[in-house]
């Protein structure tokens, strides 16, 4: 239960959130308040071109804020928000479908407002198929293509893949879309060598047999401005190694020049095979929190925009060419959050995961001023949210009110120096939450509590919890552990998720036992949990030889094997590593930069763990 007392919520607001606090007081709709919205291109457009939409608004306020949606022909769904209210009056968007578009601007003077003004306009797009034949055309993203395939009338098409002029190479297949008739079907096709020609094919929509002939692509080379760190193959495959599994995904750490490549995927060679432009994207700091790519090819990101000096604002999801698919920013969000009686957060951090029908959960800063034994004494906290999917605030839970505050950071960790709390310095940064995670046995979730040195399970209940605590994992918490290993707590750990409905598997940075001994390494733990006797079996303890103090990432691959990211060791590098159940090591890459994350996948259409 939580303890300690409020004295000040936000005795001092940093300057990030003022653009947010000026738009609190609730205000009426200016009178004659007007807006327009126009096309970078006119109609008709093509399917797949990156068109810019733009907003004027007129006598309505000084600091209007605009929220755009769109009704997609392919569905015929009601409109569905492409970028929330923000301070932005344009947004771009590819439409990937042929026909009658709607969309529509809404505005309003400041965040906090109730009354909108809005505007929709028609719009009309047409195919890049001709004559029934399928074409491939190229996007922005120099390694990504966009495959056209006529118009089906019943079962679903996808795109296979692979080197041109190499028979025996494996296909890969693209993400299934269903026929719908008189509609062509738009694949972006991703996870390509740069200049290399590839060789790509639709199949299915009813048609039985092999494959027609395949369409040839060339890619190109990402642009020399941007800055993509290396990759070293340290260790080759062994026969051992996860054979399905042949790329491998990256997240750095949100390096801040503002042509840092931060998400980027290569294959087992160190060989890039795609990467999102942060030139192109409009905002700096990409990839903490974290880039999560999401099953159907897209991934979800956060960064900061033009709208503030600290904290990661933008949450925003891609198609594989870098195409903006939907968006929200703090701003909004807060507004959701002061509706509900909630405390506003101060930047998304550290995840972004799709839970089980859609609904994506989110982490955010938040502070307050407590009394700890007597001494007021600002906190860092933290405030879980899921969205629905037009990134509307549908349920929250405030560690403030679930967490004890009397026990500090195990190594008394302050914000700072180059973490990401963008809150002030010398505030305590008390949990550090670094990841989220489903429960499937029932539809709770599980927060990975860095600086607590805990794994908690809250009442989520698919959405209908209380988020009270179910229990706490580690030193100091609710379970007995059995091990016969002399230290077999984990410590700062990342990225906790269940492998099965009984057993997780976490990376154990192991701060706390560094304390201790110097010499300690970081470790890749499986951990198997009776909720019933309340006891956790250490049922996998691999040494990986090296120590990474923050960032990480821990899979188990489908033959067995396990992959773990050490992704900051000396604070300079991150290294992913296959490893078998005995800890004999079967592959390591390494990349030049801090990894937050990485992910072997079998291609960039399935998500993580596939």
């Amino acid at each position: 239960m939580k303890t300690g007392s409020v004295v000040a919520a936000l005795s001092a607001v940093p300057v990030m959130a003022l653009a947010f606090f000026g738009a609190l007081p609730a205000t009426a709709q200016p009178a004659g308040c007007t807006v327009s919205l126009q096309p970078s291109v006119p109609p008709p457009q093509l399917v797949g071109q990156r068109l810019v939409w733009t907003a004027a608004a007129v006598n309505c306020g000084t600091a209007p804020v605009y929220q755009f949606k769109v009704v997609d022909p392919a569905n015929g769904s009601p409109f569905a928000v492409v970028r929330d209210f923000s301070l932005d009056n344009a947004f771009a968007w590819a439409p990937m479908h042929e026909g009658a578009y709607e969309v529509s601007v809404a505005v309003k003077e400041g965040f906090a407002a109730t009354q909108v003004t809005s505007e929709v306009v028609s719009d009309a797009v047409s195919s890049l198929v001709t004559g029934g034949h399928a074409v491939v055309t190229p996007t922005l993203n120099p390694l990504v293509a966009l495959y056209s395939a006529p118009a089906c009338e019943h079962g679903a098409v996808h795109v296979l893949f692979r080197p041109a002029g190499l028979a025996d190479a494996d296909w890969t297949p693209t993400s299934t879309l269903p026929c719908q008739p008189n509609q062509s079907l738009n694949f972006v096709v991703a996870g390509m060598l740069a200049n290399t020609t590839y060789e790509m094919v639709h199949h299915g929509g009813g048609e039985g047999g092999p494959p027609g002939t395949p369409l040839l692509f060339t890619t190109g080379a990402p642009p020399a401005t941007l800055n993509i760190p290396a990759f070293t193959v340290r260790q080759a495959p062994a026969p051992e190694a996860e054979p399905g599994r042949p790329l491998v995904y990256h997240n750095l750490v949100a390096r801040p020049q503002a042509n840092a490549v931060n998400l980027l995927a290569s294959d087992l060679n160190g060989r890039l095979v795609w990467y999102y432009d942060p030139l192109a994207s409009g905002l700096v700091g990409i990839g903490l929190p974290g880039g999560m790519p999401l099953p159907g090819g897209t991934v979800m990101l956060g960064g900061r925009d033009s709208h503030r000096p600290l904290g990661l604002d933008v949450m925003r999801e891609i198609d594989l060419a870098g195409n903006p698919l939907r968006e929200t920013n703090i701003d909004a969000v807060n507004a959701q959050l002061t509706a509900r009686g909630q405390e506003i957060i101060y930047g998304f951090h550290h995840e972004f995961v799709r839970l089980p029908g859609g609904d994506m959960a989110t982490l955010g800063w938040t502070q307050r001023t407590i009394v700890v034994n007597g001494t007021p004494t600002r906190y860092a906290g933290d405030m879980l949210m899921v969205l629905d999917q037009d990134l509307q605030v549908v349920w929250t839970w405030d560690a403030f009110d679930h967490l004890d505050v009397n026990r500090p950071p195990i190594l008394g960790e302050v914000c700072g120096g180059p973490g990401p709390c963008p809150l002030a310095a010398g505030t305590v940064d008390w949990l550090h939450d670094n990841a989220i995670s489903w429960s499937p046995a029932d539809g709770n979730l599980l927060i990975s509590v860095r600086h607590q040195d805990w794994v908690i399970k809250i009442a989520y209940a698919n959405g209908t919890g209380d988020g009270h605590i179910i229990w706490r994992l580690g030193q100091g918490g609710d379970f007995a552990v059995i091990s016969s290993d002399p230290s077999p707590w984990f410590s700062h750990q990342h990225y906790a998720h269940y492998l099965d409905d009984g057993a997780l598997v976490l990376f154990d940075n192991g701060n706390t036992r560094r304390a201790v001994d110097p010499g300690a390494h970081s470790r890749g733990q499986v951990w198997t949990l009776d909720e019933s006797a309340m006891t956790a079996t250490l049922a996998v303890n691999l040494d990986l030889g090296n120590y990474s103090g923050e960032l990480g990432a821990a899979e188990q691959m489908p033959n067995g094997n396990y992959v773990f990211d050490s992704g900051s060791q000396g604070q300079l590098f991150g290294q992913s590593i296959e490893m078998l159940p005995d800890g004999t090591k079967v592959y390591v890459q390494e990349v030049a930069a801090r990894d937050y994350r990485s992910f072997r996948m079998s291609s960039l259409y399935r998500g993580i763990r596939h």
